[in-house]
């Protein structure tokens, strides 16, 4: 298993509470075990499909909303807010419960068993350590067996009709809308809780983090195709959204392309890990990132919200298996 991550510094945990409280859904500052950390309103949505689907979803965001669940951080921004939690004061670690509230979500590392409350496994987080040694992309992948090294050139020579483009510094203008164009098309058949409004989620990380906020595009015959921003804190760099045609991405395995240019950034940049994130975790595990587990803590100041999410643990939750991978000649 990945190390947990280090400790922020004070400036990045201001920057991440900006970005907070400039996304909707944004409710506020919330004490948690003397720590104030922002949190927000949960929303279920789909942005396509069938009209009673989203009917439904839009009646089961109503519902967490009246039935006043929130969660610490923001869905836009997974991973970004990591509260320290006592496992022995349960929910007195929130010591004033805004009116209304029955339930508050916080996203924790590891599974940690938390008095009064419910503790709901996450698919890990996908964390590459970087090799000191590994001054250019091409020490990365020769310190890879030849059979992953052999995978890994082919998702690039399968993608190498694309131009990359760095599109960090470019005005949003050229660059915002059919970024998240490519987003929407990436999330049709899902069921998210991110904002609706998808080039305003870009748009929101840009004008906070700056050129810490990194866009690379590809574009294919004069058509942008797909697109991956990676946000560099510290030591870190956090593969955040990705955007895609889903026929070029299934035909020149884009999800493995540009996770492997976010650690070529990551190399340029001289950090020392790469967090690829949740999802696609065997995928993600070839490329040499191994997992962080983390998990959501329910804490619920009534009997009845608690018992509903014990139901929902014990009939319905399931996460996808997966096998992990060594690529590396030393493993």
């Amino acid at each position: 298993m990945s190390e947990p991550l280090p400790q922020r510094d004070v400036s990045e945990g201001m920057r991440r509470t900006q970005l907070i409280q400039q996304l909707p859904g944004y409710a506020g500052m919330l004490r948690v075990n003397t720590q104030s950390v922002p949190h927000s309103y949960v929303a279920l949505h789909h942005p396509t499909g069938k009209y009673v689907h989203r009917v439904l979803l839009k009646l089961a965001s109503v519902l967490l909303d009246k039935g006043g669940v929130r969660t610490v951080g923001h869905a836009g921004a997974p991973g970004l807010v990591i509260p320290e939690l006592d496992s022995a004061r349960g929910v007195a670690q929130i010591p004033i419960w805004p009116r209304g509230y029955s339930a508050v979500a916080l996203n924790v590392l590891g599974h940690p068993e938390v008095k009064d409350a419910v503790t709901v496994s996450a698919e890990p987080f996908m964390v590459l350590e970087l090799d000191s040694a590994w001054n250019t992309f091409e020490d990365y992948l020769g310190a890879m067996k030849t059979k992953y090294r052999t995978r890994a050139k082919r998702a690039l020579t399968l993608s190498a009709h694309c131009e990359q483009c760095a599109c960090t510094d470019w005005p949003d203008a050229e660059w915002l809308d059919w970024a998240g164009e490519l987003l929407g098309k990436t999330l049709a058949d899902k069921v998210v809780a991110l904002p609706e409004d998808l080039r305003e989620l870009l748009a929101t990380f840009k004008r906070v983090y700056g050129p810490d906020f990194h866009v690379l595009g590809y574009r294919s015959h004069g058509v942008w195709v797909g697109f991956i921003t990676a946000l560099h804190e510290g030591d870190t760099l956090y593969a955040l959204h990705m955007g895609f045609e889903p026929e070029f991405a299934r035909e020149a395995q884009f999800y493995q392309r540009s996770m492997m240019d976010v650690v070529a950034l990551g190399i340029e940049l001289g950090v020392k890990r790469v967090n690829m994130g949740r999802t696609a975790t065997e995928i993600k595990s070839t490329l040499g990132a191994m997992p962080l587990n983390n998990s959501y803590v329910f804490m619920a100041n009534c009997r009845w919200m608690r018992w509903l999410v014990q139901g929902y643990v014990r009939w319905f939750h399931r996460l996808p298996s997966y096998e992990l991978r060594s690529p590396f000649r030393e493993d």
